[in-house]
């Protein structure tokens, strides 16, 4: 097996993240720019050609196909080359062909973990899964918002039902009106309220019924209540970056290929955010003082997901005082980690008030939250208050 050398395996490393963050295609300079310290893209050519050497005896695609020359989009003479003399049939194809071809293997590879353990590259790559870790089969299932939970937000359903009334009165039963979705036990069943993913679990049994319940459900999905998860809504933009074929949610029950469990399952556990104490709810905090649960009042306005969501696709997934950003700090598992901070003094708000996610909130850090929250008195620090310290220390 190839050995590589030290700026080999950091190559092959940024080859490996343009794999996991789906980039089609790199130049020869930017790849040689991303490893620290920077390579010469004079140099990058042939060492990546060493990478797709390694690949080969791996049994994986030629990875250097994705390192492009500027203006023309297409790999260089020398990887045309490699792959006629690992593959000597490839001659008939011209070099464009055959650089399209391999980029399809790229794309629809799914070992490049092999890779990334054999580098010993610490980089999180989808995995093949067991029959008992992976679920048969992923389904996205609409709910009836204006029948079913009319004038409920989306923190309601998910307390109120999915880790209530759904867990401790119904015992893991969803009842349907008419016929239900065609799915398997152990499926995972995506939960879909006002065009936003908010929960998931896995499907027991469907249960049908000769005459309806209630004069309307002809049946129900069991669902086992040990695997309901709820968390920060998934949108439609995110879904797509893991299958392009989703564009768009709808009222008919889609389908999600299993072999993208894994990116799923990833994409849930990152939105599963746990919260700091000021951030629960007041019932769960029964020893707050009065003026603490005034702040848990601004959080529950803050934790308001639409209005989350809005507030970061303006101003960016970045702290408005330091800068810090979680993503590129920790890694991109961490991308979209942030709080969101209320500008609005305690005594300003009550019950009838309306976020407005761009003139009321800001993204911040943990620190700077709870800096911002320092000030004695009902009003906090401004973010430029804040921002002077920063400068001044």
């Amino acid at each position: 097996m190839i050995t590589l050398t030290t700026d080999q395996i950091k190559l092959a490393e940024q080859l490996l993240i343009t794999v996991k963050k789906r980039e089609p295609i790199v130049e020869y300079k930017e790849l040689g720019d991303r490893v620290s310290p920077p390579i010469h893209h004079r140099q990058v050519p042939r060492n990546i050609g060493v990478v797709s050497e390694l690949c080969f005896q791996l049994g994986l695609p030629f990875l250097s196909a994705k390192v492009v020359t500027k203006g023309v989009n297409e790999a260089g003479a020398g990887f045309y080359k490699l792959c006629t003399e690992y593959f000597p049939e490839a001659k008939k194809l011209t070099p464009k062909e055959v650089f399209s071809e391999e980029l399809k293997k790229i794309r629809e590879c799914t070992e490049w973990y092999k890779l990334a353990d054999y580098l010993h590259i610490n980089i999180d790559l989808p995995r093949p899964t067991s029959k008992n870790d992976s679920p048969p089969s992923i389904r996205i299932l609409p709910m009836n918002s204006r029948e079913e939970f009319p004038e409920m937000s989306i923190e309601d359903v998910q307390k109120n039902y999915f880790l209530g009334n759904l867990i401790d009165n119904r015992e893991g039963l969803y009842y349907f009106r008419k016929t239900g979705m065609n799915a398997t036990e152990g499926c995972l069943v995506l939960f879909q309220f006002d065009n936003l993913i908010i929960a998931s679990a896995n499907l027991q049994n469907i249960e049908k019924y000769d005459s309806p319940i209630e004069g309307q459900y002809y049946g129900a999905y069991k669902f086992d209540i040990n695997t309901v998860r709820i968390f920060q809504p998934i949108t439609i933009a995110e879904l797509n970056k893991i299958d392009s074929s989703l564009t768009r949610f709808s009222q008919s029950k889609q389908e999600i290929n299993v072999s993208y469990w894994p990116e799923i399952d990833s994409l849930i556990k990152r939105k599963q955010m746990t919260l700091m104490a000021e951030e629960l709810p007041a019932q769960e905090s029964p020893k707050l003082k009065e003026g603490a649960k005034k702040q848990v009042l601004v959080n529950s306005y803050e934790r308001n997901y639409k209005a989350r969501q809005q507030c970061i696709d303006h101003y960016g997934c970045h702290c408005s005082v330091c800068g810090f950003d979680f993503a590129k700090f920790y890694g991109d598992e961490f991308e979209g980690k942030i709080h969101v901070h209320h500008l609005r003094a305690l005594s300003e708000v009550n019950e009838e008030y309306e976020v407005d996610p761009i003139i009321d909130l800001r993204p911040v850090c943990p620190n700077c939250h709870l800096a911002l929250h320092s000030k004695v008195g009902d009003k906090p620090y401004t973010i430029e208050e804040l921002k002077e310290k920063i400068y001044r220390n």
